[in-house]
C-alpha cells in the first residue's frame, strides 16, 4: 500500500493499482459537490483536484462560464422516418466539429420548411458550438466557434453557447476549453457514467479564469490567422486534393496546439501574453 496525504492507492502482487482511497473526502463533499452530487469514483481521481488547484493558483480572477453565460440550448429533436433533405440549411452535428474548426464537407443539408430549422439552433458569428454527448463527440472535446456568417442549424446532439462578448472572448473561451484545464474538467465531468454526456448546469460550472482583454483579443487574433489554413484545408477537401488538405490542416494543428500551449502558460504565469 502507496501512502500520501490525501490518498491510499492499493497495488496487486505487479505493482498494478487495484483501489485508490481518498482520504481527504467526506460524505458531505460527495452530497454537496455541485451542480449535483457526485458517486462515480473517476470524479474524485487525484488528478482533477491537481488540476482545479493549480487553476486556482493563477493570479488572475476565475469566474464560472455561467457568469458570461448570454444563450445555451441545442438543435431540436426530431423524431420519424420522414426526410427533410434540401438545400436551405447546414445541419450541423456532432461529426462535422473538428480540432480545428468546423469541417463541413460531408454534412447533410436540410429544407427551410424542416421542423430542424427553429430559430435557436441557428448559430451566428461568435457562437460557440460543442457536442454533448458520446464518446465520439464530448468525449472527444469537439468544440469549435463560428468565424464568418452561415447558413445553418446544429442538431439535437450538439449545444450552442453564446456569451457576452462584454465580459469575455468567446475565441479564448474555446481555446482554454481546449487546454488541460478546460478539457480535465469536462474530461472528469463526462467520466465515469454509464452514457457519456455534458449537461447545461455543468457546462455553467466550468471554472476558467478571466485574462486581461488585451490577452484575450490576442487570443482571439492568433486563431483567426489560424481558422484560414483550415478553411483553406476544408476547400482542398472538398476538391480531392488531399495533399493540399494534409499540407494546411497539419498547419493549422500546430497553430492551435502552440496557441493552446502558449494560453497555458499565460494562466500559469510564465509569460505575460500569447505573441
Amino acid at each position: 500500500m502507496a501512502n500520501s496525504k490525501t490518498q491510499k492507492i492499493i497495488k496487486d502482487t505487479k505493482g498494478n493499482e487495484v483501489v485508490t482511497i481518498r482520504t481527504d473526502k467526506t460524505l458531505k463533499d460527495f452530497m454537496e459537490t455541485k451542480p449535483s452530487s457526485r458517486w462515480n469514483p473517476e470524479f474524485w481521481y487525484q488528478k482533477y483536484d491537481d488540476n482545479i488547484n493549480e487553476l486556482l493558483r493563477t493570479k488572475y480572477t476565475v469566474n464560472k462560464v455561467g457568469d458570461f453565460e448570454e444563450k445555451l440550448t441545442y438543435g431540436a429533436i426530431v423524431t420519424g422516418s420522414q426526410k427533410y433533405y434540401g438545400r436551405d440549411y447546414y445541419l450541423i452535428n456532432q461529426g462535422d466539429i473538428s480540432f480545428t474548426g468546423l469541417d463541413l464537407s460531408n454534412a447533410r443539408h436540410v429544407k427551410k420548411e424542416s421542423p430542424w430549422v427553429i430559430e435557436r439552433a441557428m448559430p451566428k458569428v461568435d457562437s460557440i458550438i460543442l457536442a454533448r454527448s458520446g464518446v465520439g463527440g464530448v468525449g472527444k472535446n469537439r468544440i469549435t466557434i463560428i468565424t464568418k456568417p452561415i447558413k445553418a442549424v446544429v442538431d439535437s446532439f450538439v449545444d450552442l453557447l453564446d456569451l457576452n462578448r462584454e465580459k469575455v472572448n468567446p475565441y479564448f473561451v474555446v481555446v482554454f476549453w481546449k487546454s488541460k484545464f478546460g478539457w480535465l474538467q469536462i474530461e472528469r465531468i463526462i467520466n465515469g457514467v454509464g452514457t457519456i454526456n455534458i449537461s447545461f448546469d455543468e457546462i455553467r460550472e466550468i471554472n476558467i479564469p478571466v485574462l486581461p482583454d488585451g490577452v484575450q483579443k490576442n487570443i482571439e487574433s492568433e486563431y483567426k490567422k489560424m481558422s484560414v489554413f483550415h478553411d483553406k484545408a476544408i476547400k482542398a477537401k472538398k476538391k480531392g486534393d488531399g495533399a493540399g488538405y494534409k499540407k494546411n490542416i497539419e498547419t493549422a494543428e500546430k497553430m492551435l496546439k502552440d496557441l493552446i500551449s502558449k494560453t497555458e502558460a499565460v494562466i500559469r504565469g510564465e509569460r505575460d501574453d500569447v505573441i
